[in-house]
């Protein structure tokens, strides 16, 4: 089956359209299993195209124990329950043909402990798979500096860990239930964990002795059934390009790059940019329009330097600061601030065109619905905030509904989507949805296509008019001053044109200056009733006004 591509013109009107991050497991199921798979995307494709989806990202989907498939067993291949690589590559065509990148998520910080090169990889010191890992050898330690990292409860899920059935049956969920375990960087960019036991759980009084060197324990960040690659071996990191290569020829358009800054340890900026050099020098072979997008979860000061290798990276700061900002009615001229200084600071680190990966909430946070405690008119704003603002906009699968997520546990974050209030055919089921319920207030999405006001019609509006403006698309942002504290106000300028975008946040009516030159709304929250009267606008509470120039 030959792959349709698309042109360098079109890849990049693409690139600053909006992107979807999917979970395919949750998505829907074409088969009857209640499993979410590839020929259930490939159904949905329309509804996707309608909505004015532009790429989509692909959660894992290659074999894995786990459900959410970031233990990858083979590389190679496609995860029996998602389907087969028939399957995958009549998704790309389809998604080709409606004008929709296709990227994966690359996990290629750690494998599975189950991966064939980590079986391999254990049996003995001299087998030729053994230096793909990083193994806890007196040389080893001494030359990564790791000595930091020795730890004495097994039980505090640290970096090191031992070869055999405490790791083989590693109960992670069950683990997470009881604790929470955060992994930073400092600002040295050193690696450091802290463990806080639920309130109900005491602190170990009797330690684990820690451990003597052996060459049966190994390092693994996230996980002891995921043992991290050492890419200090040559062999690692061609195998890696090879696997990129391969899911390039077969229609794939980029990828979402897994943990990026973790893949020498402890993080090493220059290493891990000329390692991202490599392997962007080798996807480029296959093909030059290839899109690399880095999960780099730091200040923008921090992750800017991969910038010189990946074309894109999340902008965890801005999420940070804009749900901030609505959330406590915060400073909106404040946060344009902070826009432009996290954008300066990519363009000090790259002089070619950037696109900005911006977001409200992804798989590993909080939905953003329940971050604004169902509140529908905060969520209505930040979405028509993000979608107005230059770069590339992701929107979490279900976030257009306003579907629900949050702890207990990461699953829950990652529950069905809510198609119908009725058992549809293709709904999945895999999961039975703690938050995304009826009962909970959520609404389903074949009942938000029949209201106008709907948060799914707020976002399929807004996406259009963004798609259908080359300024909306790749204009520039310049922040108008002004000193009320709950308006956002901004212009975008392409090409020698321009339009001016206002937001109130707050819940009062304001009343906005508007320059002359701007006289046709565009798009308004109040369905274009709001009039300009010599050179003045009253904008309701949580609403939005785009007018373009004469």
């Amino acid at each position: 089956m030959s792959i349709l591509r698309l042109t360098a013109d079109q890849v990049r009107r693409c690139l600053h359209g909006v992107g979807y991050e999917i979970f395919v497991q949750s998505f829907f199921d074409s088969n009857g299993d209640g499993i979410g798979d590839l020929n259930g995307l490939r159904q949905k494709l329309d509804y996707l195209s309608d909505l004015g989806i532009t790429v989509i990202w692909l959660m894992p989907i290659h074999p894995a124990k786990t459900y959410h498939k970031y233990d990858v067993e083979d590389y190679m291949n496609i995860h029996s329950d998602y389907g087969t690589i028939g399957d995958f590559r009549r998704l790309i065509n389809e998604c080709h043909q409606r004008g929709i990148l296709v990227i994966l998520d690359l996990v290629a910080n750690h494998t599975s402990y189950d991966h064939p090169w980590f079986q391999q990889a254990q049996l003995n010191s001299t087998n030729s798979y053994r230096d793909y890992y990083i193994w806890k050898d007196s040389e080893r330690v001494q030359q990564l500096g790791l000595n930091a990292f020795n730890t004495p409860d097994m039980n505090a899920a640290g970096l090191w860990h031992k070869v055999g059935p405490e790791s083989e049956h590693f109960d992670w969920e069950e683990f997470e239930k009881k604790s929470k375990i955060r992994i930073d960087v400092d600002k040295d960019d050193r690696i450091t964990t802290k463990l806080a036991l639920s309130h109900d759980e005491e602190q170990p009084t009797n330690k684990r002795k820690i451990e003597k060197l052996t060459t049966n324990i190994y390092y693994a960040i996230f996980d002891p059934r995921m043992p991290d690659l050492n890419y200090d071996c040559e062999r690692v990191q061609d195998e890696i390009c090879h696997i990129g290569r391969t899911w390039l020829e077969l229609g794939v358009d980029g990828f979402r790059l897994d943990a990026a800054k973790y893949f020498y340890k402890p993080p090493r900026l220059k290493s891990n940019i000329s390692w991202w050099t490599k392997f962007r020098n080798e996807m480029l072979r296959i093909n030059p329009s290839v899109y690399l997008i880095g999960e780099v979860w730091n200040l923008s000061i921090r992750i800017a330097p991969y910038l010189r290798s990946l074309d894109s990276v999340f902008n965890f700061e801005l999420a940070d600061i804009l749900i901030s900002c609505i959330l406590n009615e915060g400073n909106c001229s404040s946060m344009l601030n902070s826009y432009i200084r996290i954008i300066n600071n990519y363009k000090k680190e790259r002089h070619e065109e950037i696109i900005d990966a911006i977001f409200l909430s992804n798989h590993d946070q909080n939905r953003i619905m329940s971050v604004f405690n169902n509140n529908l008119s905060k969520t209505k704003i930040a979405a028509a905030l993000l979608l107005t603002l230059p770069g590339l906009p992701f929107i979490y699968y279900g976030e257009e509904i306003g579907m629900l997520g949050m702890k207990p546990h990461d699953k829950y974050r990652r529950e069905p989507f809510l198609w119908s209030a009725n058992q549809i055919q293709g709904q999945t089921t895999w999961l039975e949805p703690l938050y995304t319920t009826i009962s909970n207030g959520c609404i389903p999405l074949d009942q938000q296509l029949k209201d106008s006001n709907s948060l799914a019609n707020h976002y399929k509006k807004l996406i259009h008019i963004r798609c259908q403006s080359d300024i909306l698309l790749f204009g520039l942002l310049k922040p108008i001053p002004t000193r009320i504290r709950c308006l956002c106000l901004f212009e975008r300028e392409y090409n020698n044109k321009s339009i001016f975008i206002a937001h109130n946040i707050g819940y009062r009516m304001q009343q906005i200056s508007i320059p002359k030159i701007y006289c046709q709304i565009i798009y308004s929250t109040n369905d274009n009733n709001q009039l300009i009267t010599n050179g003045q606008l009253n904008l309701q509470g949580f609403s939005s006004i785009i007018i373009d120039s004469k």
